[in-house]
């Protein structure tokens, strides 16, 4: 069943995004990191975070410059909020308490669930969605490593 095999951390592989004329790329750049959890009582969260993201000239969270928070803000991502999975279907539901972008607080997130390597790689995919300036369809896939 997807909810036993989905509990617990998983490790981020990749997190690429397609969009509709077939070009691939890393949303977040080549080796971001980040860490899904499921946990048994219905909760999950996800962080995702650029490789080599700048660092603060005084390493305290309000002393950053307005150009280092910004820097910072856009090469980090996370949510969290309540999980339900649709064994049928395949597919989970991420239902956001919490969210980077305001605007996803309250929004339910579908999620097309499918386990690789023996069960030891998650992978979690999106319906085609409208992303980024030039308004082209996309399609995100992300593969977990259970941690």
């Amino acid at each position: 069943m997807i909810k036993e095999k989905l509990m617990g951390a998983w490790k981020l592989v990749s997190n690429l995004v397609t969009d509709e004329d077939g070009v691939t790329i890393h949303s977040m750049g080549e080796g971001a990191t980040g860490l899904i959890c499921y946990t048994n009582d219905g909760w999950m969260s996800v962080q995702i975070q650029a490789a080599n993201r700048p660092r603060y000239d005084i390493p305290d969270m309000e002393l950053g410059t307005d150009e280092q928070t910004l820097a910072v803000a856009r090469s980090t991502f996370f949510y969290a909020g309540r999980v339900t999975v649709d064994e049928e279907n395949q597919v989970v539901y991420h239902d956001l308490e919490f969210c980077l972008v305001p605007n996803w607080i309250g929004s339910r997130q579908k999620r097309y669930v499918r386990f690789e390597d023996d069960g030891n790689v998650l992978v979690l995919s999106t319906d085609r969605y409208r992303m980024g300036k030039d308004g082209k369809l996309r399609i995100g896939t992300l593969h977990w490593r259970k941690a």
